[in-house]
C-alpha cells in the first residue's frame, strides 16, 4: 500500500512539470514598479520667510524698487539683486556689486526698522572699492548719517566712512578683510580730508566674523 500511495506522487510530481503556467493577467512585471518620484517641499527658514521688501531709492535719478533681497529659503535672491543693482546705477548701464555690501546695507536697513534706502553712489570706474563694485554710499530715510555709521562700525571686515559736512550727511560701507574706518567733513566736491577713527576691537571683530553676521536673522 505504501509503495502504491509513493508511485502516485510520483505522477502528479511528473504531470506538474509538464502544465504550462498559468498566465499573468494582472499586467506586472517581475521587477517592483519604482514609487512616483516626489518632487521635494521649497526649504523655507523662519527669519527669512518674515522679512519684507525694503525701498531702494537712487538719491539722483529718483528711481526706485522694492527689494526683498533673500528668499524664504534664506539664499540670497538673484532677481532681488539685479533690482538693486539697476537703481544703485542711476539709469547707467547696470554692473553687479559683491553680494557681502548688498547684505550689509540691508542688515542696516532691516536694523533700524526696515528704513528706506537712499543711494548716494555706487558702481564708479576708477574709484577704489566703488569700480571693483565692493562699495557702496547710502543713507536711510530718518536715520542720521552718525546712527548709521556707528551701527556698520560695530560689523566685522568692514571699511566705514561718515561723512559729515552738511551738504552731504551720508556713509560709506565696502567689504574688505580688515576693517578701517574714517570721518570726512569736507564739503562735496572738494578735496577729502579724511581722518581715520580707531577702533581697538577691530580685530576681534574681524577674527570671529562668520557669514551668518551678515544675515538679518531678527528682522523687526
Amino acid at each position: 500500500m505504501r509503495r502504491f500511495v509513493l508511485l502516485l506522487i510520483a505522477c502528479g510530481a511528473c504531470i506538474a512539470r509538464d502544465v504550462p503556467a498559468r498566465a499573468d493577467t494582472s499586467g506586472r512585471t517581475g521587477a517592483d514598479t519604482p514609487l512616483e518620484r516626489l518632487t521635494p517641499a521649497p526649504r523655507i527658514v523662519s527669519w527669512a520667510q518674515s522679512l519684507a521688501p525694503v525701498e531702494v531709492v537712487n538719491g539722483n535719478t529718483r528711481d526706485s524698487a522694492l527689494v526683498r533681497l533673500y528668499g524664504s529659503d534664506g539664499e540670497v535672491d538673484t532677481g532681488a539683486r539685479e533690482a538693486f543693482e539697476r537703481v544703485a546705477c542711476a539709469g547707467g548701464p547696470s554692473h553687479a556689486f559683491s553680494v557681502r555690501v548688498e547684505q550689509l546695507v540691508f542688515l542696516a536697513a532691516y536694523h533700524f526698522r526696515r528704513a528706506t534706502v537712499v543711494i548716494v553712489s555706487g558702481w564708479r570706474e576708477h574709484a577704489g572699492r566703488h569700480g571693483t563694485g565692493e562699495a557702496v554710499d547710502f543713507k536711510l530715510r530718518g536715520v542720521s548719517a552718525a546712527r548709521l555709521a556707528a551701527y556698520l562700525r560695530g560689523l566685522p571686515r568692514a571699511g566705514v566712512g561718515v561723512y559729515t559736512h552738511r551738504r552731504t550727511q551720508f556713509v560709506h560701507v565696502d567689504v574688505r578683510d580688515q576693517s578701517y574706518h574714517w570721518l570726512d567733513a569736507s564739503p562735496p566736491g572738494g578735496h577729502r580730508h579724511e581722518a581715520q577713527l580707531r577702533d581697538p576691537h577691530a580685530s576681534q571683530r574681524d577674527a570671529a566674523w562668520t557669514p551668518e553676521m551678515d544675515l538679518p536673522l531678527s528682522p523687526p
